[in-house]
Order: structure tokens, then C-alpha cells, then sequence
């Protein structure tokens, strides 16, 4: 036996015994995450009854909710990792070979273990200083330091299932490569070249401005995300590096210590984990099937009736999801089924829950809205209502579309069987609860009765209730819906930790400042820059998924939006749709691949084909509402109580 097959089995044997260690702590771990979250919705609901029943609201509440929230997100750190639920771009990757997806994901384990063993570093130092200088909350006088443990125990976590990963992987390159210790040597060239950049510039005498530093490292952090290495690391490690070039070692290390944990310390973003659980818990539930079912008793017997009901059933099912995916998923698999059953066209039925699918991230409550208004510093509530009108709007011109076409060509969408009124009433039984549901949280943000983050630990619980009744209720649905909403919050989170980092070494570049004055300066109408701002999202829509990329070009693109003299909230709206647009795209529309992998049968050209019809009723609404911005931003203005960002 060689010594590279010798020192692999080591290597592997090390993994496994790591794995052995970490995966259950980190499991563990992780369902304490997923049941907190459920108590940090459950505080809320306790708050209310004292606030509005007794008027003695809870002391210290955002604090107990802030804390919370970091217990959940840094406890949950390992798990989301091994779980794979970190984001990343596949769409290079897929077409490498294998040998060359193990270099990469062997030089990426390296990258994530030496950044989050640095976090895990600098918060420990801020434990120590925490007990050293007595630090504690303003209201509760809660002392920090526990918490500034438990997220650099997190970070900790996570470098070790980094460390799981680099071993397993360079035991499999010892053992298997012909030429073994090659790989490794390049595998060490390349993570260490990458690691010390900014040390290889200073000792090179290689002195760059701001701009330049800025572009070259941006083009570092699109490089590792297009080979794979997940989109919230790629960001954090470039701000690390990037701001040990232009501020030297000592204060990127600083800066590392503060926004770490004060990215995720925020009362507002305990939005995040509740709307989430809401969706989920609804899905949970049945709801979907129970959307699709009434409308289909009242529509399925016009001219594609079927396909109509599955767009106002997606409107509906988006109006307690808040995401694209999800909502086509769900519904693909109970509208499709029926679809095929009345010899639907291939390319409609397809189409439509394609399409239908993209409402989930325009009518409120919307996750894409809440990420937007988290990077740009708008109000969630403003957003939310922004979204009605056009969401409304964008649904019924989807359905008015099914039936014109259907109208024409009787064979697209064959007319289902008719249901009697009893039947039409009857198949409401099991909506009303969504529908009240849904009346409550957005009519008190609305009304400004309760907060945004009070709204979605108002409808985590109601949707928790909602399951509870339905008969499709299981304590292991209840379980997956708890992990499955603290995995997603945690990437999230995750990237919003990236972002912060990120956006320190942007902001020290000027590069938004710059962007935003050399646009001014052209001599073009704003609504050129505005279309080819558009343009880029589409694209970008085509390759990420909505949240990476909203908190990825937002803090350089955003400055530009203020500066052309356009509304943020209308703005908002539009980006969002956008957004949509790229979801079903070609050649990249992820609510495509979703949809092809419940109808795996119909081919992908004919998916892409039967969304064109709407992809031009998108661009449509584009234009009305750039016509007409009174139509998103009406509702924003008329809320009686405007709550800031972060309530």
C-alpha cells in the first residue's frame, strides 16, 4: 500500500471519527433551534394579550426576542451546513467532471473553515471582554457575554463540519488520484495564494486605489461563486480580505468582531424566522391542496378553468408562503395530476403553475420583500402593502390570459367537470381559516395595529393553529416545518452575516458613490439606466435565487436607484417582479426545474415555451406601473401608521 493511500484512510478515519462527534451535537442542536423559534413567536403572542387585553406590554421584549434570535441562528449554523442548505451556485459546476468538483470543494472547505475559525476567534475575544467589562442589555440587564459564547460556539461548529468536509475530501483525492500528492500540493497553492492575497499585494509593493481594490476583489468574490463556493462564504470572505488590503490585519479583524454578531442581534429580522414557519406550517397543513381544490369547483368549468384555478390557487397560497419555489412545488404536485387527467396542453398547464409559482415573492408576506427592506432600510410594512395591488393585479392577468388563450383553442384547456353550488361552498371550508389568516396579519400592519415582526409571530402561531386542526396535521410534519424554517432562516441570516461583512469593505471602496455619480453624469434619460438596471436582474434572476441576490447588489446598486430620483418603496415592487421574470427565464428559470421535477415527462423547451405568454404579461405590468406608480405606492401612503424598519 502506498504512503498517499496510507495517510487517505488517516485522513478519512479522522472524518469519520469527527463525524461521529459533531453531526449529533449539531442535530441536537439544531431541533433546540427549530422549537425556539416557535417560543419566540409564542413571546409575541404573550406581549399582545398583556399589551392590548391588560395595556402592561413585556419589559424588555426586543431584547428576549434579539437574543433569541442569535441562539437559534448560531446554534443552527452547523446543521444548515451539513444539511447543504447554504446557497450556492451550481450552474458552472454542474458541467465539471468529478475530479475537478472534489479540487474545488476541497479548496472551498479550506476557505469556509479559515473564515468562520476566524469569527470564532474574534467572538471569543468579545466573550472574554464582555465578562472583563461587565457588559450587559440597556432594559433586561441581561449580561451578554452567553451570547456572545453561544455564537462563537456556532461559528466553531461550523468550522469543524469545514474541517469534516477538507478531510473527507482530501482522502478521497490521496486515495484515488493517480497522482496524489500533486493534487494535494495544488489544493495548498491555490487555498493558500487566495488566503494571503492581500499580504502577497503589501509585500508585493503593489499599491491599488480604492476603486481598483474594490473591483478586483469583487471579481474574486463572482469567481469563487460561480465555482460553487456557497454565495453568504464568498461574500464574507471577500470583505475579510478585502479589508485586511485597505485597513491592514488588526482592524478588518475588528470590524469582524462587531458585525458578526451585530448583523443578526436585530429585533426586525425576527420577521424572518416567522413568516417562514408561517408558510411552512401552513404546507404543513394541506393548504395548498385545499386552495387548488376550491378553485377549481369554481372555475374548472370554463375554458381552462383548471389552469385559471391553479394561478388564483398559487395568488392564494403566496399570500402565506412568501416564496417562489415553494409555491410552485406545492402546487405542481396537486394542480398537474388534475391538469394531465383533462388532457391540458402540456405547455399551459406547466406553464401556468410556473408562473403562478412567481406570486409567492410579490403578494405579501414576501421573504423578497423583507430582504429588501432589510438592506435598503425601508419599511417591511410599506413594502408588504406595495405588493397588494400589483400581486392582485399580476394574478388576474395571468388567469385572464389562460382563458383568452383557452377561448381561442378549446384544446389547450378543456373545460373539467361542473360543481354544483353546494360543492362550490363546501370546498371554501377549508380556505377560510388561510383567508382570515391572511386578513389578520396584513390588515394589522395595514392598520398599523401591530409592528411587521408582531404580524409574523402572530401568523406563525395562527398558522401553527391551522395545522393543529387540519386533518393532515402530524407531529413530524410539525417537526420538519420547525427544522425546515430554522435551516432557511439561518442561510438567510447567513447571508445577511456575509452582506455586513461585505458591505464594509464596499463602503471603504466608494464603489456605490462612483457608480451612482458616473451614471449621473451620462447624458441619457434615467429610464434608459433604469431599463438596463432592469435587464441585469433578469439575468441574474436566471442563475440565483432571490435572496442572494437582493443582498448581494443592493448595497452597490441602491445609492444609484436614490440618485436617479426613483421611489425605494416603488422600486421595491418592481425589482420584485423582475425577480419573477428571472425565476422562469430560459435557459436558467429555477421555478422551471422545479416544475420539471414533479412533470419530468414534459420536456423543458415545452415548460419555457408555455411561460413565454406570461413572461410578456410581466413585462406588461412593468410598464403599467412605471406609467402609473400611484398603483403600488397607494396603499403605502394611505397606512395610517407608517412602522419604521425593523418593527
Amino acid at each position: 500500500m502506498s504512503s498517499a493511500i496510507r495517510v487517505g484512510d488517516v485522513l478519512a478515519s479522522m472524518a469519520s471519527g469527527l463525524k461521529r462527534f459533531i453531526h449529533p451535537i449539531s442535530r441536537y442542536l439544531g431541533y433546540l433551534s427549530a422549537v425556539l423559534s416557535l417560543c419566540m413567536a409564542a413571546v409575541i403572542i404573550l406581549d399582545l394579550i398583556l399589551r392590548l387585553g391588560f395595556n402592561r406590554p413585556m419589559s424588555g421584549i426586543l431584547e428576549y426576542e434579539t437574543f433569541l434570535l442569535v441562539v437559534i441562528t448560531f446554534l443552527s449554523l452547523a446543521q444548515t451546513m451539513i444539511q447543504r442548505r447554504h446557497v450556492a451556485i451550481d450552474l458552472v459546476t454542474s458541467r465539471f467532471s468529478p475530479a475537478t468538483k472534489s479540487f474545488l470543494g476541497t479548496v472551498f472547505s479550506i476557505f469556509g473553515a479559515f473564515m468562520f475559525s476566524l469569527m470564532s476567534w474574534r467572538l471569543a475575544l468579545r466573550t472574554i471582554d464582555a465578562v472583563e467589562n461587565g457588559s450587559a442589555a440597556s432594559v433586561t440587564e441581561i449580561p451578554l457575554y452567553p451570547f456572545y459564547f453561544i455564537a462563537a460556539l456556532g461559528c466553531a461548529l461550523i468550522t469543524l463540519v469545514l474541517l469534516e468536509d477538507l478531510l473527507n475530501g482530501l482522502g478521497r483525492i490521496l486515495k484515488n488520484k493517480k497522482n496524489p500528492w500533486l493534487w494535494f500540493l495544488a489544493i495548498l497553492i491555490v487555498s493558500i495564494a487566495v488566503l494571503i492575497f492581500p499580504l502577497l499585494l503589501k509585500l508585493g509593493a503593489i499599491k491599488l486605489g480604492s476603486m481598483t481594490t474594490g473591483l478586483l476583489f469583487l471579481v474574486l468574490m463572482l469567481v469563487m461563486m460561480m465555482l460553487g463556493f456557497p454565495i453568504a462564504f464568498s461574500m464574507g470572505l471577500t470583505g475579510v480580505l478585502g479589508l485586511w488590503y485597505l485597513t491592514g490585519f488588526k482592524i478588518s479583524m475588528g470590524a469582524l468582531s462587531i458585525s458578526v454578531y451585530d448583523s443578526v442581534s436585530e429585533y426586525y429580522l425576527c420577521v424572518v424566522p416567522f413568516f417562514i414557519l408561517m408558510g411552512l406550517l401552513c404546507l404543513k397543513a394541506g393548504v395548498s391542496r385545499s386552495l387548488y381544490k376550491a378553485s377549481h369547483a369554481w372555475f374548472g368549468q370554463m375554458p381552462g378553468g383548471l389552469a385559471v384555478g391553479t394561478v388564483l390557487g398559487c395568488g392564494g397560497f403566496a399570500a402565506i408562503c412568501g416564496d417562489s419555489m415553494a409555491t410552485a412545488a406545492t402546487m405542481s404536485s396537486v394542480s398537474l395530476p388534475e391538469m394531465k387527467k383533462y388532457h391540458y396542453d402540456d405547455a399551459l398547464a406547466t406553464g401556468s403553475v410556473a408562473a403562478g409559482g412567481t406570486l409567492g415573492i410579490l403578494i405579501p408576506p414576501s421573504i423578497g420583500f423583507i430582504a429588501y427592506g432589510i438592506i435598503t432600510e425601508q419599511s417591511v410594512g410599506q413594502l408588504f402593502m406595495a405588493g397588494m395591488i400589483p400581486g392582485l393585479l399580476l394574478m388576474v392577468l395571468f388567469a385572464v390570459t389562460v382563458y383568452i388563450r383557452c377561448k381561442r383553442n378549446p384544446n389547450l384547456g378543456p373545460a373539467a367537470d361542473p360543481s354544483t353550488l353546494s360543492e362550490k361552498i363546501a370546498s371554501l371550508k377549508d380556505v377560510w381559516q388561510v383567508f382570515l389568516l391572511f386578513c389578520v396579519v396584513i390588515g394589522g400592519i395595514y392598520s398599523g395595529f401591530v409592528t411587521p415582526t408582531e404580524a409574523g409571530g402572530v401568523g406563525a402561531i395562527g398558522a401553527l393553529v391551522i395545522a393543529a386542526l387540519s386533518r393532515e396535521f402530524s407531529w413530524k410534519g410539525l417537526l420538519e416545518a420547525l427544522i425546515g424554517g430554522i435551516e432557511m432562516s439561518t442561510m438567510i441570516l447567513t447571508i445577511l452575516i456575509g452582506v455586513t461583512i461585505l458591505g464594509n469593505f464596499v463602503t471603504l471602496t466608494q464603489i456605490p458613490m462612483e457608480l451612482a455619480g458616473f451614471l449621473e453624469d451620462l447624458n441619457v434619460s434615467r429610464y434608459v439606466l433604469f431599463v438596463l438596471i432592469l435587464v441585469l436582474y433578469l439575468f441574474l434572476g436566471m442563475v440565483m435565487n432571490i435572496i442572494p441576490m437582493i443582498m448581494l447588489t443592493l448595497p452597490i446598486l441602491f445609492p444609484t436607484i436614490m440618485a436617479l430620483g426613483f421611489d425605494p418603496i416603488w422600486f421595491g415592487v418592481i425589482m420584485v417582479i423582475m425577480m419573477e421574470m428571472g425565476q422562469i427565464t430560459p435557459p436558467v428559470g429555477i421555478n422551471v426545474f422545479v416544475i420539471h421535477g414533479v412533470a419530468d415527462k414534459v420536456p423543458m423547451s415545452t415548460i419555457f415555451r408555455g411561460v413565454l405568454p406570461f413572461l410578456l404579461v410581466q413585462v406588461l405590468v412593468i410598464v403599467i406601473l412605471t406609467l402609473f406608480p400611484q398603483i403600488a405606492l397607494y396603499l403605502p401612503n394611505a397606512m395610517d401608521v407608517l412602522a419604521p424598519i425593523g418593527n
